[in-house]
């Protein structure tokens, strides 16, 4: 009877139920015996030992439920720290690319000096803009105040077009400076890649669609693509990736709740849609 902050899962109820119906199935069965006036110290004997036989099999079945539990919220942490990781070694490997770019950086100015210096002026601004396009994929686009948030876009949105992704992103003038660096990256990042992976495997048109905006005090936040049939279960797509398929979600629900906020997900054909709240 000890309050516990851990959800209870649908297997417990139905394990105590079968547990109740059995002892009161079984101690009838006793009182019938002690009505009857046969071995009475036996069948107290037989109560006892009933009781304390039920105790250890709730107590077990609430250690099982709980030893589930923490193992869910166990790889729900260590898929979060992956989704980390994998954005911090984009983070390097951009770091990387701009050390190399810089390396040469005089060279360039160099040469376009002396384009213009040979009146080159059209192969100088060539020139010019072939670094612009190089150095293009470095700068994150300024789509919110958040710096987090556009690095994180910036790459995903690069990642989408290298795979052939036709990519929409529209933000209106929102404030997402409220929201927890490791949240951003666990929430968008986690709803980008499942996106990615659907659209990927298409043939023909792939497209994603962002949309982030407001609705009176809280943020709305649309994430749309195109797929393949979407199979279900228990209000979560089918993942296939195996046994940990779906903890990505389960990261997502966990951060949005810090903000009093709700995912929804729905499948419409083939287009499938995220849409989240957040309270600012």
């Amino acid at each position: 009877m000890k309050k516990s902050d851990i959800p209870y899962a649908k297997t417990r109820y139905i394990m105590y139920g079968i547990i109740l119906l059995y002892n009161l199935i079984n101690m009838g069965v006793i009182v019938e015996n002690f009505k009857n006036g046969e071995e009475n110290y036996l069948c107290a004997v037989n109560m006892g030992c009933i009781v304390l036989a039920d105790l250890y099999l709730l107590y077990f079945v609430k250690m099982a439920d709980e030893k589930n539990y923490y193992e869910k919220q166990l790889i729900a942490l260590e898929q979060q720290a992956k989704v980390q990781y994998e954005y911090y070694l984009t983070q390097t490997k951009k770091y990387d690319q701009t050390v190399h770019i810089l390396h040469d950086v005089n060279k360039h100015i160099k040469a376009i000096e002396g384009l213009y210096g040979a009146e080159q002026g059209n192969t100088a601004g060539e020139y010019a803009a072939e670094i612009r396009e190089l150095l293009k994929p470095l700068i994150p686009v300024q789509y919110t105040e958040n710096p987090i948030l556009n690095i994180l876009l910036t790459d995903k949105e690069s990642v989408m077009r290298e795979k052939g992704i036709s990519v929409t992103i529209k933000v209106d003038n929102v404030n997402l400076n409220f929201l927890a660096p490791i949240d951003i990256t666990t929430i968008f990042g986690n709803l980008l890649d499942n996106a990615i992976e659907a659209t990927e495997k298409l043939k023909g048109e792939k497209y994603i669609c962002i949309k982030i905006g407001s609705y009176h005090k809280m943020i709305v936040v649309s994430i749309e693509n195109n797929c393949n049939e979407v199979k279900w279960r228990n209000g979560f797509p089918v993942s296939n990736k195996g046994k940990n398929g779906g903890i990505g979600l389960l990261n997502v629900q966990s951060s949005i709740k810090k903000y009093d906020g709700d995912l929804t997900l729905k499948n419409d054909g083939n287009k499938f849609a995220a849409e989240l709240f957040l309270n600012s």
